[in-house]
């Protein structure tokens, strides 16, 4: 038997958790090198109510069904959809109705490129449609995107009022990226004079929480703050702005990040368990059913196991070149589960 072809066991609890396919395995030295590999681990979810999936998208229609039928493997019998393109939602209705609330993309390229005389009219135009949801997107990647865009404005600037104003008057929610982990801030955003900071990043969403109080705000990525030293400052928010919930989309950012610190998240997740939401930002764009069962299964295992030191079964490029991910569980209580993965989309989204 060859290096790459060893099984390799963990015990845990008296039971064995076994990593039985290597993932781009190599031999260094003597030594096997894997920069990942999937594990079969004896983990029985113990929540067996619905799930409503509150952050995932389309990008390719031919790809809808995988995204579906895996997640209802998982448990999901609603989801909200990030619709990208210009295909529309009628399709997806008719395939599957009653199965989404579906989400209009305002892109970068239409808010910081064309302005805001399209996006504004199109949000009130949005019920009709059968849109339910705004999404948006502030990543600081967009000054790339957007060379020729000078001088891109913050998320607190009054440039975009209007556009908040319409979504209060029409009562419509918005699901929004405003930053990305700590580690693309220590790489590809580490030339603050273009990027800007996460710390003022952050600020820029608190500033628009506070101008805009009579919008529902959904932050995609626990917030962009799953980091534990910055729990104390989402919590400082959520006690601060009623209007403001996150949803947990981006399993190996919730993964890597939470589990540093396992107790400290679920006492978190705990006493904040009416404000957070369970997504998988999942991307129906691929027919690789390892990518939609990777990110399910490992937020569950995150979500209600124990487990410790298990490998995330598929690559997190944030740490492949330092030993990887692993999922160490918070074993939430079964209440706060039930509020994770299904009444807080209920409430904010139905």
């Amino acid at each position: 038997m060859t290096d790459a072809e060893k099984v390799f066991a963990c015990k845990y609890e008296g039971r064995l958790a076994l990593a039985t396919r290597l993932v781009r395995a190599r031999v260094s030295k003597g030594t096997l090198v894997c920069s990942s590999w999937v594990t079969e681990v004896d983990f029985r979810p113990r929540y067996n109510g619905p799930i409503f999936d509150a952050h995932s998208h389309v990008v390719d229609e031919e790809h809808i069904d995988l995204l579906v039928r895996i997640g209802e493997d998982y448990g999901v019998e609603k989801s909200l959809l990030i619709v990208h393109g210009d295909v529309g939602i009628e399709s997806y209705e008719e395939r599957y109705p009653d199965r989404f609330i579906f989400a209009k993309y305002f892109s970068g390229w239409m808010l910081f490129g064309e302005g805001l005389d399209e996006a504004v009219p199109e949000i009130h135009s949005m019920r009709e449609e059968g849109y339910q949801v705004a999404k948006v997107h502030f990543a600081p990647f967009w000054s790339d995107r957007l060379s020729e865009v000078k001088n891109i404005p913050p998320l607190d600037s009054k440039e975009f009022n209007p556009f908040f104003e319409a979504l209060a008057d029409e009562e419509i929610p918005v699901l929004i990226h405003v930053s990305d982990p700590d580690t693309y801030y220590e790489s590809r955003y580490d030339n603050e004079a273009v990027y800007g900071t996460k710390d003022e990043h952050l600020m820029e969403l608190e500033r628009r929480l506070e101008r805009t109080p009579d919008v529902t705000f959904q932050v995609a990525h626990f917030g962009a703050q799953p980091e534990v030293h910055r729990l104390e400052n989402l919590a400082r928010l959520f006690d601060n702005y009623p209007n403001l919930n996150v949803d947990t989309g981006s399993a190996r950012w919730m993964v890597r990040e939470l589990g540093r610190d396992p107790e400290t998240a679920r006492r978190f997740v705990t006493r904040y368990s009416e404000r957070i939401l369970f997504g998988s930002d999942c991307v129906a764009r691929s027919n690789d059913i390892s990518y939609y069962e990777g990110r399910y299964k490992s937020e569950r295992m995150l979500w209600e196991s124990d487990v410790r030191d298990v490998p995330l079964p598929f690559v997190d490029a944030d740490t492949v070149d330092s030993g990887g991910t692993f999922i160490n569980g918070l074993n939430l209580d079964d209440e706060v589960l039930e509020k994770l993965y299904w009444k807080n989309a209920l409430r904010i989204h139905m």
